[in-house]
C-alpha cells in the first residue's frame, strides 16, 4: 500500500536534485521563478485562485459556457520546451520520438505528439498542464482575451502575419507575456494539454476545484495557444483545439507544469 503520510509526501518532493524538490524549496522561500535542475527550464509561479474559464457565448466550438474554476498554486515553464531541451531529453532518456522539429536550439520543439510530450514531462519531473491550468496562466483573474490584455496587438506574438511560415526563438516577444510572466502563450507553436478533449465538457458540469478534464478514453487531446501559421482568433486565451491520437503536426509543441504537493498547500492555507 502506498505511503501517503505527510512525511512520505514531503520526502518525495524534497529529494535532492529533483525538479519537484527545487520547486517546493522555491515555493517555501517565496520565489516567483526558479530553474529546473533536469532540463534547465525557467519556471514561473502561478498563485492559486479563482477565475472564469470559457465564454458566455462561444466564438468557436467548445468555448462555452463560462464557468468558475478554482486552482491550487503551481509552477509553469516560462517558455515552450525548446529543441535544445528536447535533444537533451532524447540523449539522457533514450526515448526515440518521431519529431519533425526544425531550426535552431532556441526554437520551440514542434512536430511532437501528445505521447512524446508526456514522456518528456515525466523525464523532467513535471506534467503537461491541465486545460484549466493553461488558461489560467494565460488569462488570469481578469479574464483577458489575449495573454497581454483585451486588444489584439500584432507585435506581441509570433503568428501568421509576421512569422513567414516558421516559428521564432522562444522569448522573442517579451511584451506578450501573461500576468504570471509566462511567454509565448499566444502563437509560435500549439501547446498540448493533459486533458482529453470533449466539445461539450464545459456544459457537462465539470468540477470547480482543479478540473482534470473529461474522463477517458476520448479520441483526442486538447491543444491551446495557436501557432505561427494561425490568425488572431486562434491565439485567444479561450480558444480550444484538438488532435486525434497519435498525431504529429509540424506546429505542435508543449510546455510543462510542476504541481505542489497537496500536503504543503494545506499546511500553508491553515
Amino acid at each position: 500500500m502506498a505511503d501517503n503520510s505527510v512525511d512520505a509526501v514531503r520526502q518525495l518532493f524534497t529529494a535532492p536534485g529533483t525538479a519537484e524538490g527545487v520547486a517546493l524549496s522555491a515555493y517555501r522561500r517565496g520565489l516567483v521563478r526558479f530553474q529546473s535542475p533536469i532540463d534547465g527550464a525557467e519556471l514561473v509561479f502561478v498563485p492559486g485562485g479563482v477565475f472564469t474559464m470559457g465564454l458566455p457565448e462561444a466564438e468557436h466550438r467548445g468555448e462555452s459556457p463560462a464557468h468558475e474554476v478554482e486552482l491550487d498554486s503551481y509552477w509553469i515553464y516560462r517558455f515552450p520546451v525548446t529543441n535544445a531541451q528536447y535533444e537533451r531529453f532524447k540523449t539522457e532518456s533514450g526515448h526515440r520520438p518521431r519529431a519533425n522539429s526544425r531550426g535552431g536550439a532556441d526554437l520551440p520543439v514542434s512536430g511532437v505528439c501528445w505521447e512524446d510530450a508526456q514522456a518528456y514531462c515525466e523525464w523532467a519531473g513535471a506534467r503537461l498542464p491541465t486545460e484549466a491550468q493553461w488558461e489560467y496562466a494565460a488569462r488570469g483573474k481578469e479574464g483577458y482575451k489575449y495573454p497581454w490584455g483585451n486588444e489584439w496587438d500584432p507585435d506581441r506574438a509570433c503568428w501568421d502575419g509576421n512569422a513567414g511560415g516558421e516559428p521564432m526563438p522562444v522569448g522573442s516577444f517579451p511584451q506578450g507575456a501573461s500576468w504570471c510572466g509566462a511567454e509565448d502563450l499566444a502563437g509560435n507553436v500549439w501547446e498540448w494539454c493533459r486533458d482529453w478533449y470533449k466539445q461539450d465538457y464545459y456544459s457537462s458540469g465539470p468540477p470547480r476545484h482543479n478540473p482534470p478534464g473529461p474522463s477517458g478514453p476520448q479520441t483526442s487531446h486538447v491543444l491551446r495557444g495557436g501557432s505561427y501559421n494561425m490568425k488572431p482568433v486562434s491565439l485567444r486565451t479561450v480558444h480550444r483545439a484538438e488532435r486525434t491520437d497519435p498525431h504529429y503536426n509540424v506546429a505542435d509543441g508543449f510546455r510543462c507544469v510542476i504541481e505542489l504537493p497537496p500536503v504543503e498547500l494545506a499546511e500553508v492555507s491553515t
